[in-house]
């Protein structure tokens, strides 16, 4: 069996039962994984750099603080170690931007596109293929997209703390593109096969904010289609005789709840209860409430 390495899987996120992990190391360490090769030489956007200074403005009249320090910025949102500190945060009538929180500071990202606002490099390979039918990715570009798509990762959990479901979709839909041009365009065999390992953890946060979405929007009948399909699309991915992902459980633990029943007032606080606590990943309190569910 392929033991999954933590590019792309949040210690948070499905399966994970080390929640004492600090949340923040997604948006730290994950990104030096990200940026080495198949192989794990380094790659494209390697952890090397160039220092630039900046020389400090002259003080403001009224004695503020020189405009790089972000010492108010960080003290008016102190860092909080025990969750995941998300926000928007309107710049312009135009421009909104994703924030994060993290120990050290505060990563901010563009809400659609390339989340550093770079080139969107999967727009670019796109509009190639589209053009040459023959493109391949070469070792490089493999790279760059796998970068690219450890940002928009990163975008997505924290679109979801935010319980914007609608752009978790659209963000992990993006993601699963790339594996998709990887998969089936890559000339080496590792950048082929680097990203599948996390398929079915992409295709279940997919499942699980579609899902979510539905059930808001009182369609109790298509999020359990959503699932249901997510269910059999892990399924037909996976190698002969490969275990069972921790995926496929949540996903049927969400589906079971949503199966029609017959009215009951405790009954429908244990799945609002138990949709709660999936939807904030509290997955021990999950377990047990599918358990009493089952039980009724």
């Amino acid at each position: 069996m392929v033991r999954r390495t933590p590019f792309l899987l949040p210690e948070w996120g499905f399966g994970s039962k080390d929640h004492g992990s600090s949340r923040e190391q997604i948006f730290s360490v994950r990104i030096a994984l990200a940026r080495t090769g198949a192989s794990g030489r380094p790659g494209v956007g390697g952890m090397t750099g160039t220092i630039h200074r900046v020389d400090p403005p002259a003080s403001t009249p009224s004695g503020g603080t020189v405009k790089h320090d972000l010492t108010g910025l960080l003290r008016d949102w102190p860092f909080e170690g025990d969750r995941l500190q998300a926000r928007i945060v309107a710049l312009t009538e135009d421009r909104e931007v994703l924030q994060v929180r993290v120990e050290l500071g505060m990563l901010q990202m563009e809400m659609d596109g390339r989340p550093d606002g770079g080139e969107d490099r999967l727009a670019s390979v796109e509009s190639q293929v589209a053009e040459d039918p023959e493109f391949e990715i070469d070792e490089t570009l493999a790279g760059e997209l796998r970068s690219e798509a450890v940002q928009v990762h990163q975008r997505y959990v924290a679109f979801s703390t935010l319980e914007a479901y609608e752009l978790v979709v659209r963000d992990t839909s993006r993601n699963l593109r790339v594996f998709d041009l990887c998969r089936d365009r890559a000339s080496r065999d590792e950048d082929r096969t680097a990203l599948e390992q996390f398929r079915p953890q992409v295709i279940a946060t997919r499942a699980r904010a579609a899902s979510l979405v539905a059930i808001r929007d009182q369609a109790s009948s298509d999020a359990r289609n959503i699932l249901e399909a997510a269910i059999n699309d892990i399924r037909r991915g996976l190698p002969e005789g490969a275990e069972v992902p921790p995926e496929i459980p949540m996903l049927e633990g969400m589906r079971d709840v949503l199966q029609p029943q017959l009215p009951s007032s405790q009954r429908n606080d244990l799945e609002q209860r138990l949709l709660a606590a999936i939807a904030s990943e509290n997955y021990e309190l999950a377990a047990i409430l599918r358990d009493e569910l089952r039980q009724m």
